[in-house]
């Protein structure tokens, strides 16, 4: 008897056979292709120490600098700026209370992503196919698409909460944050389209 792979188990003999099995299958060149989230094996590789520093980094410094902010918030005034114009002018001011929300929310979702890159087998890898020659490639790309994902959101996040707190001004830095995550973005994804 073979062991199961860890795949799914032994490859089918056609791609509709895969899905329905949540297995891989041999195409017609003879090789393995990975059709579902369940047929992929497991990641064999580690992240190197940048990639490691900076998804560390952003979440500690999401949970410290939110840790920061919520204890000042009893000492700041009765209305801080709470929604900005694109030229980074205030167009809203609310009780600084409201921060507390939106920096659950975005540190829920910083560290959900920061979670999320730990699971490179569940990505939706949607350019070309998956097969046993590239699957690993596929992987390390997506983790570290996630890690800068992570990394910029949280750039991101300090720009917009000190703005809020009054700690700088939220314009050009916004700006900046943004060509970091979107950049980052189209490069992982160009990338993914090479692999």
């Amino acid at each position: 008897m073979t062991p199961k792979r860890a795949g799914g188990g032994e490859p089918a003999e056609n791609y509709v056979e895969a899905l329905r099995k949540g297995v891989p299958f041999r195409n017609e060149d003879g090789v393995l292709e990975y059709p579902t989230m369940s047929s992929r094996p497991q990641p064999n590789f580690v992240l190197d120490p940048l990639h490691r520093f900076l998804l560390i980094g952003s979440v500690v410094t999401t949970v410290a600098y939110t840790l920061f902010i919520w204890i000042r918030i009893p000492g700041m005034p009765d209305e801080v700026p709470m929604h900005f114009a694109a030229d980074g002018s205030v167009n809203r001011y609310g009780s600084p209370m409201e921060m507390i929300g939106l920096s659950i929310l975005m540190m829920v979702t910083i560290l959900g992503c920061a979670v999320l890159a730990r699971f490179p087998r569940v990505y939706n890898y949607g350019f070309g196919k998956i097969t046993e020659d590239n699957i690993q490639a596929h992987y390390k790309n997506g983790v570290q698409m996630m890690v800068w994902t992570v990394f910029s959101m949280t750039v991101l996040y300090i720009i917009a909460l000190g703005s809020t707190a009054g700690d700088w001004a939220m314009s050009p830095a916004i700006w900046l944050a943004m060509v970091l995550m979107l950049g980052s973005m189209g490069y992982f994804i160009l990338r993914m389209s090479k692999l």
